[in-house]
């Protein structure tokens, strides 16, 4: 299933970026069973909805530097976008301290290090200075907007995965470059990706 998504996007990866894939999502399910790290307990349902949704945001966010997942939770956008791209460092913030420590946990088992997770809150924590950031349900576009201004330099991208009825918003600093509707394979939802400009 990993291998096909990978596909359906046309993502090329070695055998060794493919089993870090894996064993993250082994490592998530085992996890999961003793924690609430995804609301999804099926582990075929988080590849399909939910690690999908970082292969396609790959797509678009691989040019970058140093890019911060806000809210990142489980990992399940930094983690990916970290073994798609080595080159990239993944700021990966959360103020929930046993996700971060599965986190830390998945950094060390696949020997991770361009992915650095942070505990706190992403109000709070030293500027990153990062040139783009992911969220994914995490609150209301104003609010991942008003928390990139902190670690998000000037031409910095912000990407921001919804639901498919989600319409781009005017916001004082930013420009609305894109709006893109898409699908995932197997998946019977519509999903939205809003990409943000910071000009000032």
């Amino acid at each position: 299933m990993i291998r096909q998504t990978l596909e359906y996007f046309e993502i090329p990866m070695e055998e060794a970026g493919l089993m870090r894939i894996l064993r993250f999502l082994v490592e998530l399910d085992r996890w999961n069973r003793k924690m609430n790290l995804v609301g999804l307990k099926d582990i075929a349902r988080v590849c399909r909805e939910l690690l999908a949704d970082s292969f396609f945001l790959h797509t678009f966010v691989g040019d970058r530097h140093r890019l911060v997942d806000v809210g990142s939770g489980s990992g399940i956008l930094a983690v990916p976008l970290a073994v798609l791209n080595e080159a990239v460092v993944v700021h990966s913030v959360d103020s929930n301290l046993k996700k971060i420590q599965f986190q830390r946990h998945v950094r060390r088992t696949l020997d991770l290090r361009n992915l650095l997770p942070l505990e706190g809150r992403i109000e709070v924590i030293d500027p990153l200075n990062a040139d783009g950031l992911v969220a994914k349900a995490y609150g209301t576009t104003e609010a991942i907007l008003t928390a990139a201004d902190r670690h998000l330099a000037p031409g910095g991208l912000v990407f921001i995965t919804k639901g498919g009825r989600e319409e781009g918003k005017k916001a004082r600093g930013y420009l609305l470059e894109n709006t893109l509707s898409y699908s995932l394979p197997g998946v019977a939802k519509d999903y939205r990706l809003l990409i943000y400009k910071k000009i000032s």
